[in-house]
């Protein structure tokens, strides 16, 4: 899925047929300025929404081995940018104590694993591809939300009222556990 993807999809939602017919979006029209900076301000909403959905409702997983040096691991050399450290192990898995400080972690020296939550990153392009949130939630979803910015930056909030009810809701639906749930055995007396 990319951004031009779900982007498509919001202009269906908000009848713009007009950026649809865009070279940008797969159309034959060329984009007036007006119309670039509104595919602009598009992209930026759906970044709000990106991020909203990783950091408040399905987190971003990541684990990376690294080797602190002094028992201390700087949270800006970690690959992703980190929002929340889950578990640190050793080498062979086993949980190692930890301490959480706002430049670094503190662990013990050698190899560790870290397993944490992650920001995604800003897409600049309409052709960048963006997280699949464990294929959870697709691209109408994450075009509810981006069709709720839209319409709240742009003053119209009935609107906005409507499509942040319809994105919650599918993010209801989308985090719940969907797994076999298993009742205890029934014991008679």
């Amino acid at each position: 899925m990319t951004a031009k993807d779900v982007i498509k999809v919001v202009c269906v939602f908000l009848q713009k047929e007009e950026l649809l017919e865009l070279e940008d979006l797969g159309g034959t029209e060329e984009a007036t300025e007006s119309q670039t900076k509104e595919l602009e301000h598009m992209l930026r909403c759906l970044n709000l929404v990106v991020n909203e959905i990783a950091t408040d409702y399905i987190p971003l997983l990541f684990k990376e081995t690294v080797f602190p040096t002094g028992g201390q691991v700087l949270l800006s050399s970690l690959t992703k940018n980190p929002i929340d450290i889950l578990r640190v192990e050793d080498r062979f898995g086993i949980r190692v104590n930890y301490k959480l400080f706002p430049d670094y972690l503190e662990t013990i020296d050698g190899e560790v694993k870290i397993l944490y939550s992650y920001e995604p990153a800003e897409s600049t392009a309409l052709s960048q591809a963006l997280e699949n949130f464990s294929q959870k939630i697709g691209e109408r979803v994450i075009a509810y939300g981006v069709a709720m910015e839209y319409c709240f930056i742009c003053g119209l909030h009935d609107d906005a009222s409507i499509w942040e009810k319809r994105f919650k809701d599918a993010l209801l639906i989308a985090s719940r556990k969907k797994s076999e749930i298993k009742l205890p055995k029934r014991r008679w007396n």
